[in-house]
């Protein structure tokens, strides 16, 4: 699908219309992570652009609010959801990383399990999954179906082989692993992994990078009124979320600035610094690339299993136009 922007000017400096970005709210802000550096670091303002970010919730809440042009822009992972709300007629981008998973790096999400499955040995590797009780989402097109069915297959097994125990996500799976409901689940928000492993509740069996790396966890996202209509301050916009974007790779892989960015962080999400230092850093790639392969591995899965139509591709949904562009004027990573 071609595509045009306009041109980045670095020197206009007007007041804009505000630009609304969508994050998650409470202990999950954290995942907007180079958006709240971005802010926090005054990278949107020394561009000119009043953005405003906004506690709109996760996936299920944002993507119709950037479908409707409700929101200019969200940092949102490229799950069912925004497959799903994808529309030929106005497509929301994905146009800039925002985290992904690699070795060693993704957060601290994963597959958490009660500790003595880990110390009585009954819980080793992946084969070893056969027969345990697993809490997941009742909605099987959830990205914690996708976790599972992944670190099933590692283990040369199916959904068939594990009792599925349907839940909600939040605090009843805390809850039902204490009672003693459910032997395994998932748990992704940082604050949440921190709680849980200081009461002794679980421990983090697999983290999520031993299980799906290459998965892109969250991209920006451009509403389809914001990239089609407003194209100069989408272009400033990237601009401002690569600065940030360098920074925390700076901080968290080359340890330049780290303590000044782990503070910031935690000012603009409310976290605590350990919260942040021990369990956020995510994978992310200082010239802003998404992963394309590893968008276009999670589209096939929830394409095979008949949740979205074999008609739609990756391409469709990526444009690293502005990342190009942004590139120029600031230079490829030179770290």
């Amino acid at each position: 699908m071609p595509r045009t922007h306009h041109r980045h000017n670095a020197a206009k400096e007007a007041q804009l219309e505000p630009i609304r970005v969508g994050i998650n709210e409470g202990t999950g802000k954290i995942y907007a992570n180079v958006t709240l550096l971005a802010a926090g670091r005054g990278y949107f303002k020394e561009a000119g652009l009043d953005v405003q970010l906004r506690e709109t919730g996760g996936r299920r809440a944002t993507m119709p609010l950037l479908v409707s042009g409700e929101l200019e822009a969200g940092a949102q992972s490229p799950t069912y959801e925004y497959f799903q709300s994808w529309d030929p007629t106005g497509p929301i981008l994905m146009v800039a990383d925002h985290g992904s998973v690699r070795e060693g790096r993704g957060g601290a999400g994963g597959i958490v399990a009660k500790p003595e499955l880990i110390t009585s040995g009954r819980l080793r590797d992946f084969p070893d999954l056969k027969g345990l009780r697993v809490g997941l989402s009742p909605r099987q097109f959830d990205h914690d179906w996708v976790t599972v069915s992944e670190a099933l297959e590692r283990g040369g097994l199916t959904v068939a082989d594990i009792d599925v125990v349907t839940m909600s996500f939040g605090d009843v799976r805390h809850e039902a692993l204490v009672k003693g409901e459910i032997d395994l689940t998932t748990v992704d928000r940082p604050a949440s992994i921190k709680a849980g492993k200081a009461s002794g509740t679980f421990v983090v069996w697999k983290h999520e990078y031993e299980i799906r790396p290459g998965r892109q966890q969250r991209a920006v996202m451009f509403s389809h009124a914001f990239w089609s209509q407003r194209g100069e301050e989408a272009q400033r916009y990237v601009a401002a979320h690569l600065r940030a974007l360098r920074d925390y790779y700076d901080a968290f892989e080359r340890d330049i600035n780290r303590d000044e960015v782990i503070a910031i962080l935690a000012e603009q999400s409310g976290d605590a610094p350990s919260v942040v230092e021990e369990t956020m850093p995510a994978g992310v790639n200082p010239d802003g690339y998404l992963n394309v392969a590893g968008i276009a591995h999670d589209l096939q899965w929830y394409q095979s299993r008949g949740f979205l139509p074999a008609t739609l591709s990756v391409d469709q949904c990526v444009d690293h136009q502005f990342i190009e562009l942004a590139r120029k004027d600031l230079g490829p990573y030179a770290g």
